[in-house]
């Protein structure tokens, strides 16, 4: 897995112009595998991703969660928690 990380990583580099913020696992994988960060990135759990598979984010929107709630990045590649009514905490 991570060998196919790094050759994402290194191709997302090579065709975008915006750096990744984080490394969305499937949630079974995230627990499996049990990784915080790679090459610096944070690795969250997020329910979109199929089993075995990964998705590098670098947008904005949402991108992951954590024991406090849905992550969220924005324009400036802040990441911040929404409390449950989607606010900004």
């Amino acid at each position: 897995m991570l060998e196919r990380i790094r050759t994402a990583y290194e191709g997302h580099a090579a065709e975008c112009d915006r750096p990744p913020k984080a490394i969305l696992f499937h949630p079974g994988n995230h627990d499996l595998i049990g990784w915080d960060e790679v090459f610096g990135l944070p690795v969250l759990p997020d329910e979109r991703v199929e089993p075995k598979r990964f998705l590098l984010v670098c947008g904005s929107g949402k991108g992951g969660y954590c024991v406090h709630g849905d992550i969220y990045w924005d324009d400036e590649g802040r990441a911040y928690v929404a409390d449950p009514s989607g606010d900004p905490t």
